[in-house]
């Protein structure tokens, strides 16, 4: 129930970013709104798990990039911890480049 109270103040964040994204991978250009609230519900849930899951050994109250890294170390998680340390190399890059 905690989680569904926290999942319906997150309702139609990322409505507008599933559309195009589902778009992109080759849906409808306008889907049906019950395929993406269906959608952001899986990707609410999924955000919930994996900050939980980077905060469950600690006792901290924020996130930290490490906890992230530990958390997305799972074998299902490969892909997504591989492109989050893709886009904190290109995050560093363009740093450097703009100094």
């Amino acid at each position: 129930s905690r989680g569904s109270r926290k999942q319906s103040n997150l309702k139609g964040l990322f409505s507008k970013e599933l559309r195009n994204l589902m778009y992109g991978f080759g849906d409808d250009r306008n889907p049906a709104n019950d395929t993406v609230n269906v959608m952001e519900e899986i990707l609410i849930e999924y955000i919930i798990d994996v900050c939980q899951t980077a905060l469950a050994p600690t006792r901290k109250t924020r996130l930290s990039i490490e906890d992230l890294r530990r958390a997305l170390s799972r074998p299902a998680d490969a892909k997504k911890l591989a492109r989050m340390e893709e886009l904190l190399f290109m995050q560093e890059d363009i740093k450097r480049a703009r100094a």
